[in-house]
């Protein structure tokens, strides 16, 4: 993408089954009291031109230590991205997730391996986030065109802001469409 090239990051389950297990299933009790057995794993793949490829994935580890609490996607996250930049040097430079990555440890992480990170911000409760938002509502847009495709006009604004436990600025961007009304 424009040069770059970028690999996104999201979890998925594998498996599950109230029956069948082995000893390094992840494991949910429901409301009826049953427990779930499961395999789940973080996927990293390329974007954008082709070949879209699968670059690695990264199981939970679910069983490591009983009296812990199953590992989350964002810990599966970041170990998957050090082994791909430590095994594939240089083969990504920006790497995209989702909302469940919007917090000072997965920016470091990655601006400590020199990878670019790409959050999609949802409503949440980081002050620094609801700062710039705000800033970004009461600021000019930076660039406007207009999508033929989609049939709509579109507003890029940006700002750069400051996040507790993260060393560099951070760039915040808003994108606005607004449909042409047909005559």
């Amino acid at each position: 993408v424009d040069g770059y090239t970028v690999a996104a990051i999201d979890g998925t389950k594998l498996f599950g089954s109230y029956k069948k297990s082995c000893s390094e299933c992840c494991t949910t009790t429901v409301r009826n009291k049953k427990t779930n057995y499961f395999h789940s794993a973080a996927f990293m793949s390329l974007v954008g031109s082709e070949p879209r490829l699968i670059l690695d994935f990264e199981l939970y580890k679910g069983t490591v230590d009983r009296s812990k609490k199953d590992e989350g996607e964002l810990t599966v996250a970041k170990r998957l991205l050090s082994r791909v930049t430590s095994k594939h040097k240089g083969s990504i430079d920006v790497v995209v997730y989702d909302a469940l990555a919007l917090g000072s440890g997965w920016i470091s992480h990655c601006q400590e391996h020199k990878i670019t990170p790409v959050i999609h911000v949802k409503d949440n409760n980081i002050k620094s986030i609801k700062d710039v938002k705000t800033q970004v509502n009461h600021s000019a847009e930076k660039e406007k065109w207009y999508d033929e495709k989609r049939e709509c006009e579109v507003k890029f604004y940006e700002e750069r802001f400051y996040m507790d436990g993260v060393q560099e600025p951070l760039r915040f961007v808003k994108k606005k469409k607004k449909k042409q009304k047909q005559i």
